[in-house]
């Protein structure tokens, strides 16, 4: 099977957030090594099925770690994770 790659567009700020974790994060710099469009600031992401779904894993995670205020509702963050982990499901993907 062939290894499909999906664009994703993104929102100036949904760019600048993920050019930030992939600089704090050494987990996204590695898994985001071969998407070179989004660090340079541009508003497109290229993801395989793979990283797409790593990243909607991370992004879960990290809203639970720092994305919910004390009442559980979503922070300024929050709704960031939840905006990019929505924005990142494909139901189906090409199969080939």
């Amino acid at each position: 099977m062939m290894n499909h790659q999906q664009k994703f567009c993104l929102s100036l700020e949904e760019a600048e957030y993920i050019s930030k974790l992939i600089s704090d994060d050494s987990s996204f710099r590695e898994s985001l090594c071969s998407s070179p469009e989004i660090r340079e600031g541009r508003g497109t992401l290229t993801l395989d099925h793979a990283q797409a779904e790593w990243m909607r894993d991370s992004f879960t995670d990290r809203l639970a770690r720092v994305g919910l205020d004390e009442d559980y509702k979503p922070n300024e963050e929050g709704a960031m994770l939840e905006g990019l982990t929505d924005k990142l499901f494909l139901p189906e993907w090409p199969t080939r």
